[in-house]
């Protein structure tokens, strides 16, 4: 009961930590600036969850940011349309596997959000994304290093999710 509480401890930190899009994908970074995407969310969960000894496998999840409640002219700044790629886990706990997505902050759930509240660490928590479809990877994801690619888009949610916030009465 104790390794449970420690991976809700976990997922709540992570989970608290604002979504944000970086230049950099860098897991070491996420603490450091209070800030980061599923990618950096999701490494360092990954990590830190594989350092108490619970089997984690990584899921790619392709999906569309038009079924996520962001305004449209904020998605069509996007260069290469509207589909994405989300990065999630599942870990395995009392040999079941578990879905654990620790995406959006639970300020973002009054905008919508699929915010997982009160998770009990041996339930599937919500998805961040509806999945359009759902790769298993091998290993470790490695580090994307550098997000240029759509950077008008990023920069456009970051402020627009940052106002939802302040709006927020969390």
């Amino acid at each position: 009961m104790l390794k449970i509480k420690k991976i809700i401890e976990l997922y709540k930190k992570v989970q608290k930590i604002p979504y944000y899009c970086l230049t950099e994908k860098d897991p070491d970074l996420l603490l450091k600036k209070n800030k980061g995407s599923c990618s950096e969310k999701h490494l360092f969960l990954g990590k830190e969850f594989e350092k108490l000894g619970i089997p984690v496998k990584y899921l790619l999840i392709r999906f569309d940011w038009n079924d996520l409640p962001i305004p449209k002219e904020i998605i069509r700044k996007r260069k290469d349309g509207s589909v994405g790629w989300h990065l999630a886990l599942k870990i395995k706990l009392k040999n079941k596997w578990i879905y654990t997505d620790a995406t959006w902050d639970p300020k973002l759930a009054k905008t919508g959000f699929p915010v997982t509240k009160n998770w009990s660490g041996l339930s599937d928590t919500k998805f961040a994304v509806p999945q359009k479809q759902i790769i298993e990877l091998e290993g470790r994801p490695p580090k994307q290093v550098k997000r240029y690619k759509n950077r008008k888009f990023y920069e456009a949610l970051n402020k627009w999710l940052e106002l939802k916030r302040k709006n927020a009465k969390n």
